[in-house]
């Protein structure tokens, strides 16, 4: 006796293959896109970091420097471009600059750690005070490093 079965619902073995390849690959690309999403994310948010440390350290020197006469501003080192002295006084002497890959004001560094700023120089170039900040990240070596530069005139006396 045979049965005929006037319904046949259901999937063919090929019909579930074929489902599970294309979800499968549909699956592959949205995980590439989102972890694509999430490295272009922690980059960005590294040259943020960096442009933030930049605008602080750039103003930090400026801070010191800008209402400076320039009688009172000399190079610590001529011809090296890192460092500056400000001799407010005849007891009182502010040093301004760059040592290694830090900046410096009086010793102590004004960057955090995790910023290179190798490359970067201040110097006096007649009545005017020049800055060039080259900071990089040293977490992201992604991230784009930033360059900027600043002169400005120093008080006549």
């Amino acid at each position: 006796m045979r049965i005929k079965l006037l319904n046949e619902k259901g999937f063919t073995l090929i019909e579930s293959l074929l489902s599970l390849v294309l979800f499968s690959i549909i699956g592959t690309v949205v995980y590439f896109v989102l972890l694509s999403g999430l490295h272009t994310e922690k980059k960005i948010y590294t040259e943020t970091l960096i442009r933030d440390e930049a605008d602080l350290v750039m103003s930090q020197i400026i801070d010191v420097l800008y209402t400076a006469p320039a009688t009172k501003v000399k190079d610590a080192a001529p011809g090296n471009g890192s460092l500056l002295i400000y001799q407010k006084d005849a007891a009182n002497n502010t040093t301004v600059g760059f040592v290694g890959q830090e900046p410096i004001i009086n010793g102590q560094s004004i960057g955090s750690s995790g910023f290179d700023f190798t490359n970067s120089s201040i110097q006096k170039i007649g009545n005017s005070v020049k800055i060039i900040l080259n900071v990089k990240s040293k977490t992201n070596q992604k991230a784009k490093p930033l360059s900027l530069q600043s002169q400005f005139g120093l008080l006549e006396e």
